[in-house]
């Protein structure tokens, strides 16, 4: 046979011809032939076979969805990419740690965290802080620990009244039982608490630097409005049809939106440009775009911003004055917070900053800190570090 070898392994005597040789010589040796199987028992064990194979294939189906869900809902968002700062990189667990932070620190402070909002405009915080980090040597800006430490102290350490004595080691374990509670109360850890401590005083830094380019006297412009939320029932227009026949100041004692800036007639009094930029445009004019500020004793048209609906009634017209402290300390707050959207611009124009976030993302985010929402019964506030600057890093704007 020129292929011998392959009798080795049986193929000489395969096949129907093989089988029938065997029977013959079994027959020609006096051998009973082997009982045949009944054709019904091999088809069902035929069929326990199909079985057994498709359920093992549904199972390795099923586990395997159970897996992709799993990698989908809880391995693979925390770390996705969310953005950058030049190799300093963020992902989707580290904005949902940040963002509880700030739900624990505004819970505390007997305040909310707006989930419709808060995740992009954190993550935007988080990249602010970060290229506000970066440009702090440039702007001679230098945080240290000892200045961490005096904030902490300044904050939670309580305030003896005047004449009283005070014995140091009663004030260190009160200002070490304050600092725990709050730190227990927020869920936060000592670091977490320094990070953020860290970030408010390098923006108050931040502040400090644009400030010495306020001039002390600025052009005012006399004004009262009407302010209504973004968010109410009454339509700004409905507002503005009333007007053609009843007086300003009785539409703003009723429908005004409390505020700092202006009292219960709705009366701001004298505001320097840019303190509220996006009505600067019609106090003041814009003659880049050509537009007129409203002339003394007239109405604006509706004005929409991201906080609230306005109509401004200009009460005189522009002239040189002194900044009062509200003013002052409103347009250092504005300076801060154009600084920052330049900054940003900047960055994500040139490259070197990036974000990435989609509904996607964002749906998971807010699932993750609606669900790990702390219930902290008794608010206690937290002062700021500047009056009139936000702490970014717990939900200030």
């Amino acid at each position: 046979m020129p292929f011998s070898w392959l009798r080795r392994f049986g193929s000489a005597n395969s096949g129907r011809g093989g089988r029938r040789r065997r029977r013959a010589q079994q027959l020609a040796h006096g051998e009973e032939p082997a009982p045949q199987e009944d054709p019904q028992v091999v088809s069902e064990r035929k069929q326990r076979r199909v079985g057994f194979g498709i359920g093992s294939a549904l199972i390795l189906i099923i586990g395997g969805v159970v897996a992709f869900g799993y990698y989908q809902e809880f391995y693979k968002p925390p770390r996705v990419w969310a953005g950058s700062v030049n190799n300093v990189e963020f992902d989707m667990g580290d904005l949902v740690e940040r963002i509880r932070v700030l739900q624990g620190v505004n819970r505390y402070q007997g305040g909310l965290v707006n989930l419709s909002t808060v995740p992009f405009e954190y993550l935007q915080n988080l990249i602010n802080a970060e290229i506000l980090r970066q440009r702090s040597p440039s702007l001679g800006i230098n945080i240290s620990d000892a200045q961490i430490e005096d904030e902490l102290r300044r904050q939670f350490v309580p305030t003896a009244a005047p004449g009283q004595e005070t014995d140091p080691g009663q004030l260190e374990r009160e200002f070490k039982d304050n600092y725990s509670g709050y730190l227990t109360a927020t869920g936060l850890s000592d670091g977490d608490f320094r990070v953020i401590v860290e970030e408010q005083l390098a923006q108050q830094a931040l502040a400090g630097v644009l400030a010495q380019a306020i001039e002390e006297r600025q052009q005012h412009v006399e004004i009262q409005w009407i302010q209504l939320p973004i968010d109410g029932e009454i339509l700004i227009g409905d507002v503005e049809q009333r007007l053609v026949n009843e007086d300003f100041t009785r539409i703003a004692q009723e429908l005004n939106s409390p505020s700092q800036f202006a009292d219960l007639n709705g009366y701001v009094g004298w505001v320097p440009k840019g303190a509220f930029p996006a009505l600067d445009d019609y106090i003041f004019g814009n003659q880049e775009d050509e537009i007129e500020a409203v002339s003394p004793g007239s109405v604006s048209e509706p004005i929409f911003t991201n906080e609230a609906y306005y109509l401004i009634k200009v009460l005189a017209p522009s002239e040189e004055r002194d900044l009062t402290a509200l003013m002052g300390s409103k347009l250092l707050r504005a300076s801060v917070d154009i600084w920052q959207k330049e900054t940003l611009l900047a960055g994500t124009t040139q490259g070197f900053v990036r974000m990435n976030f989609n509904s996607r993302l964002y749906e998971w985010v807010t699932k993750q800190v609606f669900v790990t929402a702390p219930r902290i019964e008794r608010p206690t506030p937290v002062p700021e570090l500047l009056p009139g600057i936000p702490n970014p890093s717990i939900g200030g704007s």
